[in-house]
């Protein structure tokens, strides 16, 4: 038998054929398809960035309509809800409790089935799902009804959020705060718009027509936009995020996409550390003070603070502007100071959530949304830059999905016992100041944090 030979074809961007010939008759020639980016063709660097800026605005828009609208409609629909109804406060309020829950326990499972499916595929099913859970709520005639959109939109809610700031992470390096906090604007947008225009349709059409119009916005207009919007990763196309997104002044070409796996630790080592736990204990706190008191601060201005509804749901839109600064703000914060940053911002949000007590006119209600637009903003950013700042590029799709777990846990946990705390003593005051004590302790706790992936550690 001769020695065999073999020959190599470029199939496309990233792709070869290797097909290995035998010189024995009969044999059937081996072919076996193999990634080696580094040297084929590529395509120009310029394309390639326009699909990472693509993918902004895709984030863009779910973030601002299929999340955070959805989830900004529900706080101003609630009494009316509850009065509909003849529900509780409780009862209405545990829609969000039962939608954080089933976010927690999706986003532990969510990381194996980005593997197995791919990002984009399990991306725009769970876009046109939240659509479809959002449009059930215009048959909640019933508890299980209501409870079962809340389930679904949890369900899918999760593996969207987890989708695009995954997405973002892949395409992004030096700038991944500033970016995501851009992406986030979305949440903006939709603050200065779904609030009022949520107590104004459910005033003249009722709560179950306006989440059935907002459910076929998402399912068909937005889930469209995004499918074609969306691109996966930078190394289908031979390029590394450091290529894509280089550092500031930076004079070192970052080198193409090789086989093998992105610098950053093995997911089942981190298991086994104890700062990943001291990590999701932190987040989970996290996304009890800034969520749980999200669900509660229409409800805070209208009863506690004297004011009408119209100036409640005005209180809460300012909030959601605000955080548009908050958003780049500390998206440029994270950028420089990375975890000292997300320590900051927990601060601030102790702060905001003290500036609630005295609310009682135009001075103090502004001074609490201003505080509290711009604390909200951070905590909405932290999850891509925690990620890919302590453990890397490598695992980030694990390590974002448990820490929007231990978040969402967190917001329920949150939401859940902000309301407990309100029907035991008839009022925000005791658990607020619970609030604010939990902030503070995450706050000191994320002092000891060590960003080892971050382009500007030095070392400790």
């Amino acid at each position: 038998m001769a020695p065999a030979f073999r020959a190599v074809w470029p199939v496309g961007a990233n792709i070869r054929l290797r097909i290995f010939l035998q010189s024995t008759e009969g044999e059937t020639p081996e072919i076996e398809r193999v990634t080696d980016v580094s040297t084929t063709a590529r395509l120009p660097i310029a394309t390639v960035r326009r699909y990472a800026y693509l993918n902004v605005v895709a984030s863009f828009l779910v973030w601002g309509f299929a999340l955070a609208g959805i989830s900004m409609m529900m706080p101003v629909m609630y009494d009316s809800i509850a009065k509909d109804t003849g529900w509780t406060l409780g009862q209405t309020t545990n829609f969000m409790v039962i939608k954080s829950l089933v976010s927690a326990l999706t986003g532990l499972l969510v990381g194996p089935m980005f593997i197995k499916f791919g990002l984009k595929r399990v991306y725009i099913v769970s876009l046109a799902a939240i659509g479809l859970s959002t449009c059930l709520l215009y048959f909640a005639k019933t508890l299980p009804i209501y409870y079962g959109a809340a389930a679904l939109s949890g369900f899918f809610s999760i593996n969207c959020n987890i989708a695009f700031q995954v997405t973002l992470a892949r395409w992004f390096s030096a700038r991944l705060g500033s970016i995501t906090g851009t992406a986030l604007l979305g949440g903006a947008v939709a603050g200065a718009i779904i609030p009022l225009t949520t107590t104004y349709l459910v005033q003249q059409y009722g709560w179950h027509v306006t989440s059935g119009l907002a459910g076929l916005v998402v399912l068909v207009v937005l889930t469209t936009l995004v499918a074609l919007l969306a691109h996966e990763s930078p190394e289908v196309y031979g390029y590394t995020s450091d290529e894509i997104d280089p550092p500031k002044g930076s004079t070192q070409h970052a080198a193409p996409a090789v086989a093998g796996p992105p610098p950053g630790e093995d997911f089942n080592l981190m298991l086994r550390s104890p700062r990943f736990y001291v990590l999701l204990a932190a987040v989970f706190a996290s996304g009890a003070f800034s969520n749980g008191i999200n669900e509660h601060t229409a409800l805070f201005l209208s009863h506690h603070a004297d004011l009408s509804k119209y100036m409640a749901a005005l209180g809460f839109t300012m909030v959601m502007v605000i955080s548009a600064l908050g958003k780049i703000a500390f998206g440029w914060v994270f950028d420089r100071i990375s975890t000292r940053g997300v320590a900051l911002c927990w601060l601030l949000c102790a702060v905001a959530v003290a500036l609630a007590f005295p609310v009682a006119g135009p001075v103090t209600f502004i001074t609490f949304t201003l505080f509290r637009g711009l604390a909200q903003g951070g905590v909405v950013v932290q999850q891509p830059i925690l990620a890919k700042h302590m453990f890397g590029l490598r695992p980030v799709a694990q390590t974002i999905a448990f820490l929007m777990a231990a978040f969402h846990l967190g917001a329920a946990t949150g939401i859940g016992l902000i309301g407990l705390g309100y029907d035991m003593t008839g009022g925000y005051t005791v658990p607020f100041i619970g609030v604010i004590v939990t902030a503070l302790v995450a706050s000191a706790l994320a002092l000891t944090f060590k960003p080892k992936y971050w382009v500007g550690y030095k070392g400790a």
